[in-house]
Protein backbone atom coordinates (compact mmCIF):
# COMPACT_ATOMS: atom_id res chain seq x y z
CA UNK A 1 0.00 0.00 0.00
CA UNK A 2 2.69 2.62 -0.80
CA UNK A 3 1.99 5.91 -2.52
CA UNK A 4 2.92 9.25 -2.48
CA UNK A 5 0.01 9.96 -0.24
CA UNK A 6 0.53 7.82 2.31
CA UNK A 7 4.45 8.36 3.02
CA UNK A 8 5.04 9.97 6.29
CA UNK A 9 8.47 10.09 6.45
CA UNK A 10 11.29 12.01 7.21
CA UNK A 11 10.33 15.09 9.81
CA UNK A 12 6.48 14.42 8.94
CA UNK A 13 5.84 12.25 11.81
CA UNK A 14 6.67 14.94 13.74
CA UNK A 15 5.26 17.67 13.04
CA UNK A 16 1.84 15.41 12.68
CA UNK A 17 2.34 14.57 16.01
CA UNK A 18 3.10 17.61 17.50
CA UNK A 19 0.45 20.06 15.70
CA UNK A 20 -2.14 17.51 14.10
CA UNK A 21 -2.88 15.99 17.53
CA UNK A 22 -4.55 18.78 19.59
CA UNK A 23 -5.41 20.66 16.67
CA UNK A 24 -7.99 17.89 15.07
CA UNK A 25 -7.20 14.30 16.25
CA UNK A 26 -7.18 14.66 20.37
CA UNK A 27 -10.71 14.99 20.85
CA UNK A 28 -11.65 12.01 18.59
CA UNK A 29 -8.97 10.10 20.01
CA UNK A 30 -10.94 9.71 23.49
CA UNK A 31 -14.78 9.45 22.11
CA UNK A 32 -13.14 6.83 19.56
CA UNK A 33 -11.23 4.83 22.80
CA UNK A 34 -14.26 4.80 24.26
CA UNK A 35 -16.62 3.38 21.26
CA UNK A 36 -14.28 0.27 21.98
CA UNK A 37 -15.90 -3.40 23.17
CA UNK A 38 -13.32 -5.69 23.38
CA UNK A 39 -13.09 -8.77 25.89
CA UNK A 40 -10.96 -8.53 29.25
CA UNK A 41 -8.86 -10.84 28.19
CA UNK A 42 -9.13 -9.93 24.36
CA UNK A 43 -6.86 -9.44 21.76
CA UNK A 44 -7.09 -6.04 19.60
CA UNK A 45 -5.96 -4.66 16.23
CA UNK A 46 -5.21 -1.25 15.43
CA UNK A 47 -4.11 -0.47 11.69
CA UNK A 48 -3.00 2.67 10.65
CA UNK A 49 -2.17 3.85 13.83
CA UNK A 50 0.04 6.70 12.94
CA UNK A 51 1.94 7.94 15.86
CA UNK A 52 -0.36 6.83 18.48
CA UNK A 53 -2.70 9.59 19.16
CA UNK A 54 -5.87 6.94 19.31
CA UNK A 55 -3.49 3.86 20.85
CA UNK A 56 -2.79 6.04 23.87
CA UNK A 57 -6.76 7.09 24.75
CA UNK A 58 -7.39 3.15 23.98
CA UNK A 59 -4.90 1.75 26.70
CA UNK A 60 -5.84 4.04 29.24
CA UNK A 61 -9.30 2.62 29.01
CA UNK A 62 -8.84 -0.86 27.68
CA UNK A 63 -8.82 -3.31 30.81
CA UNK A 64 -4.70 -3.87 31.03
CA UNK A 65 -5.22 -7.36 30.11
CA UNK A 66 -6.26 -7.05 26.74
CA UNK A 67 -3.54 -7.06 24.16
CA UNK A 68 -2.82 -4.36 22.01
CA UNK A 69 -1.13 -4.90 18.35
CA UNK A 70 -0.47 -1.71 16.95
CA UNK A 71 0.27 -1.34 13.36
CA UNK A 72 0.95 1.28 10.83
CA UNK A 73 2.51 1.02 6.78
CA UNK A 74 5.63 3.71 8.15
CA UNK A 75 8.06 2.74 10.66
CA UNK A 76 8.71 6.33 11.32
CA UNK A 77 5.11 6.90 12.47
CA UNK A 78 5.26 4.00 15.03
CA UNK A 79 8.47 4.75 16.43
CA UNK A 80 6.65 7.69 17.88
CA UNK A 81 3.93 5.97 19.17
CA UNK A 82 6.40 3.82 20.89
CA UNK A 83 7.61 6.17 22.41
CA UNK A 84 4.31 6.96 24.62
CA UNK A 85 4.23 3.73 25.86
CA UNK A 86 7.08 3.77 28.38
CA UNK A 87 6.97 -0.18 29.47
CA UNK A 88 5.01 -2.06 26.75
CA UNK A 89 2.88 -4.65 28.46
CA UNK A 90 -0.06 -6.18 26.68
CA UNK A 91 1.81 -3.65 24.06
CA UNK A 92 3.19 -5.14 20.41
CA UNK A 93 4.06 -2.71 17.53
CA UNK A 94 5.11 -3.78 14.24
CA UNK A 95 4.69 -2.61 10.49
CA UNK A 96 1.90 -3.70 8.38
CA UNK A 97 -0.21 -2.94 5.30
CA UNK A 98 -3.46 -3.17 5.85
CA UNK A 99 -5.12 -4.59 2.78
CA UNK A 100 -2.48 -7.45 3.03
CA UNK A 101 -2.27 -8.17 7.50
CA UNK A 102 0.42 -10.72 8.02
CA UNK A 103 -1.99 -12.52 10.74
CA UNK A 104 -3.83 -15.57 10.77
CA UNK A 105 -7.26 -15.88 10.36
CA UNK A 106 -9.62 -14.83 13.17
CA UNK A 107 -6.38 -13.91 15.10
CA UNK A 108 -8.65 -10.85 17.12
CA UNK A 109 -11.53 -9.95 19.01
CA UNK A 110 -11.50 -6.20 17.67
CA UNK A 111 -10.09 -3.87 15.43
CA UNK A 112 -9.57 -0.12 15.52
CA UNK A 113 -8.72 2.00 12.47
CA UNK A 114 -8.97 6.34 13.57
CA UNK A 115 -8.86 8.22 9.70
CA UNK A 116 -7.00 5.84 8.16
CA UNK A 117 -9.06 3.97 5.28
CA UNK A 118 -9.41 6.47 3.52
CA UNK A 119 -5.84 6.31 2.79
CA UNK A 120 -6.30 2.27 1.54
CA UNK A 121 -5.49 1.84 -2.21
CA UNK A 122 -7.72 -0.92 -2.27
CA UNK A 123 -10.88 -0.52 0.52
CA UNK A 124 -12.79 -3.49 -0.24
CA UNK A 125 -9.25 -5.48 0.51
CA UNK A 126 -8.99 -3.46 3.93
CA UNK A 127 -12.52 -4.82 4.71
CA UNK A 128 -12.11 -8.55 3.41
CA UNK A 129 -8.35 -8.69 5.30
CA UNK A 130 -10.25 -7.30 8.73
CA UNK A 131 -13.33 -9.86 8.02
CA UNK A 132 -10.71 -12.50 7.97
CA UNK A 133 -8.40 -11.59 11.22
CA UNK A 134 -11.39 -10.93 12.88
CA UNK A 135 -12.70 -13.75 16.14
CA UNK A 136 -16.51 -14.77 15.00
CA UNK A 137 -18.20 -11.94 16.97
CA UNK A 138 -15.59 -9.45 16.53
CA UNK A 139 -15.99 -5.39 15.62
CA UNK A 140 -14.63 -3.40 13.35
CA UNK A 141 -14.49 0.33 14.32
CA UNK A 142 -13.02 2.81 12.21
CA UNK A 143 -13.65 7.29 11.40
CA UNK A 144 -13.29 8.89 8.32
CA UNK A 145 -13.54 12.47 8.15
CA UNK A 146 -16.50 14.06 6.53
CA UNK A 147 -16.53 16.39 3.35
CA UNK A 148 -15.04 19.49 2.97
CA UNK A 149 -18.55 21.14 3.29
CA UNK A 150 -18.29 19.74 7.09
CA UNK A 151 -14.33 21.01 7.65
CA UNK A 152 -14.25 24.28 6.50
CA UNK A 153 -10.99 24.82 8.07
CA UNK A 154 -9.33 21.94 5.86
CA UNK A 155 -11.10 23.23 2.94
CA UNK A 156 -9.64 26.86 3.87
CA UNK A 157 -6.22 25.11 3.43
CA UNK A 158 -6.92 23.30 0.17
CA UNK A 159 -8.72 25.84 -1.72
CA UNK A 160 -5.59 28.40 -0.90
CA UNK A 161 -3.33 25.62 -2.36
CA UNK A 162 -5.31 25.14 -4.97
CA UNK A 163 -5.20 29.13 -5.57
CA UNK A 164 -1.16 28.57 -5.40
CA UNK A 165 -1.01 25.75 -8.04
CA UNK A 166 -3.92 26.35 -9.95
CA UNK A 167 -2.63 24.02 -12.99
CA UNK A 168 -1.26 20.69 -10.53
CA UNK A 169 -2.63 21.42 -7.21
CA UNK A 170 -0.61 19.35 -4.68
CA UNK A 171 -3.43 16.61 -3.84
CA UNK A 172 -2.76 14.84 -0.49
CA UNK A 173 -5.67 16.71 1.56
CA UNK A 174 -8.18 14.94 -1.15
CA UNK A 175 -7.55 11.89 -0.22
CA UNK A 176 -8.98 11.90 2.94
CA UNK A 177 -11.57 14.34 2.57
CA UNK A 178 -13.34 12.96 0.01
CA UNK A 179 -14.16 9.43 1.29
CA UNK A 180 -17.26 10.67 3.81
CA UNK A 181 -19.84 8.44 1.02
CA UNK A 182 -21.57 6.45 3.94
CA UNK A 183 -24.25 4.40 1.60
CA UNK A 184 -20.99 3.03 -0.50
CA UNK A 185 -18.83 2.40 3.48
CA UNK A 186 -22.07 0.63 4.23
CA UNK A 187 -21.74 -1.67 0.93
CA UNK A 188 -18.00 -2.79 0.92
CA UNK A 189 -18.86 -3.65 4.59
CA UNK A 190 -22.14 -5.88 3.77
CA UNK A 191 -20.10 -7.39 0.50
CA UNK A 192 -17.67 -8.16 2.86
CA UNK A 193 -19.58 -10.11 5.06
CA UNK A 194 -19.76 -7.59 7.97
CA UNK A 195 -23.61 -7.02 10.18
CA UNK A 196 -24.79 -4.84 12.37
CA UNK A 197 -23.62 -1.57 11.41
CA UNK A 198 -23.35 1.62 13.69
CA UNK A 199 -22.69 4.95 12.35
CA UNK A 200 -22.23 8.07 14.24
CA UNK A 201 -21.78 11.23 12.68
CA UNK A 202 -19.48 13.68 15.11
CA UNK A 203 -19.71 17.25 14.95
CA UNK A 204 -16.62 19.46 17.41
CA UNK A 205 -15.51 22.31 17.09
CA UNK A 206 -11.59 23.24 16.59
CA UNK A 207 -9.75 25.18 19.12
CA UNK A 208 -6.95 27.09 17.53
CA UNK A 209 -4.57 28.89 19.69
CA UNK A 210 -1.67 29.45 17.41
CA UNK A 211 -2.83 30.36 13.80
CA UNK A 212 0.94 28.81 12.46
CA UNK A 213 0.21 25.86 14.30
CA UNK A 214 -2.56 24.90 11.39
CA UNK A 215 0.15 24.89 8.15
CA UNK A 216 2.83 23.52 10.14
CA UNK A 217 0.63 20.51 11.09
CA UNK A 218 -0.90 20.48 7.97
CA UNK A 219 1.62 20.79 5.00
CA UNK A 220 4.54 19.86 7.44
CA UNK A 221 2.31 16.80 9.19
CA UNK A 222 1.61 15.57 6.17
CA UNK A 223 2.80 14.52 2.60
CA UNK A 224 2.27 18.17 1.31
CA UNK A 225 5.24 19.36 1.98
CA UNK A 226 6.81 16.92 -0.24
CA UNK A 227 4.35 17.28 -2.57
CA UNK A 228 4.44 21.12 -3.21
CA UNK A 229 8.91 20.69 -2.91
CA UNK A 230 8.16 18.43 -6.24
CA UNK A 231 6.23 21.15 -7.46
CA UNK A 232 8.82 23.62 -7.25
CA UNK A 233 6.49 25.49 -4.54
CA UNK A 234 8.40 27.49 -1.61
CA UNK A 235 7.41 25.51 1.35
CA UNK A 236 7.62 28.41 3.99
CA UNK A 237 6.05 30.96 1.22
CA UNK A 238 3.02 28.95 1.09
CA UNK A 239 2.70 28.33 5.20
CA UNK A 240 2.79 32.13 4.89
CA UNK A 241 -0.31 32.27 2.35
CA UNK A 242 -2.29 29.63 4.30
CA UNK A 243 -1.96 32.06 7.83
CA UNK A 244 -2.72 34.71 6.04
CA UNK A 245 -5.91 33.59 4.81
CA UNK A 246 -6.82 31.46 8.66
CA UNK A 247 -6.71 35.44 9.83
CA UNK A 248 -8.68 36.74 6.82
CA UNK A 249 -11.22 33.92 7.27
CA UNK A 250 -11.86 32.89 11.00
CA UNK A 251 -10.02 35.97 12.35
CA UNK A 252 -6.76 36.27 14.83
CA UNK A 253 -6.45 33.37 17.13
CA UNK A 254 -7.92 32.38 19.57
CA UNK A 255 -10.37 31.00 17.35
CA UNK A 256 -12.79 28.21 16.48
CA UNK A 257 -13.73 26.02 13.38
CA UNK A 258 -16.07 23.47 13.30
CA UNK A 259 -14.97 19.70 12.04
CA UNK A 260 -16.91 16.35 11.62
CA UNK A 261 -16.33 13.01 11.43
CA UNK A 262 -17.64 9.64 11.09
CA UNK A 263 -17.65 6.47 12.74
CA UNK A 264 -18.52 3.35 11.81
CA UNK A 265 -18.67 -0.01 14.36
CA UNK A 266 -19.80 -3.54 12.22
CA UNK A 267 -19.56 -6.69 13.18
CA UNK A 268 -18.68 -9.82 11.82
CA UNK A 269 -21.56 -12.40 12.78
CA UNK A 270 -21.04 -15.27 15.46
CA UNK A 271 -22.16 -17.77 13.04
CA UNK A 272 -21.21 -18.04 9.13
CA UNK A 273 -24.30 -18.78 6.70
CA UNK A 274 -22.94 -21.29 3.76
Amino acid sequence: MTNSNSAFVGSIPEHYDKYLGPLIFEEYSKDFANRLNIPDDGNLLEVAAGTGLATRHMRNVLHRDIRITVTDLNEPMLEIAKRKFPTLNNMHFQTADAIDLPFEDSSFDGIACQFGIMFFPDKQKGVNEAYRVLKPGGEYVFSVWDSYAHNPLIKLVNDTLLNIFPENPPSFLDVPLNYYQIDEIKRILQVGGFGDIEIAILPRTIQCKRVEDVPLGFIMGNPLSLQISELGGNVTEVIETISNEIVQHFGNPPFEAPMQAIVFKAHKPNTISI
